[in-house]
């Protein structure tokens, strides 16, 4: 088995023991994961987990449909997430760009596709993303 895949299985293991099995997009998390490990792209992994945190509390708030009395900035919250959502696809295929075309394809089908099928996926995947981003600072303030 290459280096890649087993180091990124044993991590996407650690968070999925982490989240108590919440992780939804398993398969895409690993081979994104192995990705990242092949092409040396920490950086960009460490941005579009952190967009991915943020973009979950954006959709908190959305979700919450609080009277436009609580949230005076409604709308530009939902910018903030538009672009932000914009922002993960673009960091995604950043990461997956040098991956097989079959891959690729399968991540504009099932993720990026402007259908509620899609953004439900792409949230799902968002939301594991997030739970990377929780073990990460975990992991952090373990060290500290």
């Amino acid at each position: 088995m290459d280096e890649f895949v087993t180091q990124a299985s044993e991590y996407i293991a650690q968070v999925e023991k982490f989240s108590k099995s919440k992780l939804k997009r398993k398969a895409e998390l690993l081979r994104i994961y192995e990705e990242v490990l092949k092409n040396n792209n920490e950086k960009d992994f460490d941005d579009l987990i952190f967009t991915a945190k943020y973009v979950n509390g954006l959709l908190r708030i959305v979700q919450k449909n609080y009277s436009a009395s609580e949230i005076s900035n409604l709308d530009e919250i939902k910018k903030d997430f538009s672009e932000n959502i914009n922002k993960v696809i673009n960091q995604i295929k950043k990461i997956i760009s040098h991956t097989d075309e079959q891959f690729k394809s399968h991540f504009d089908e099932v993720y990026f596709e402007l259908s509620q099928q899609g953004f439900l996926n792409l949230s799902e995947l968002i939301s594991d993303l997030e739970w990377i981003k929780m073990f990460s600072n975990e992991i952090k303030r373990k060290q500290i």
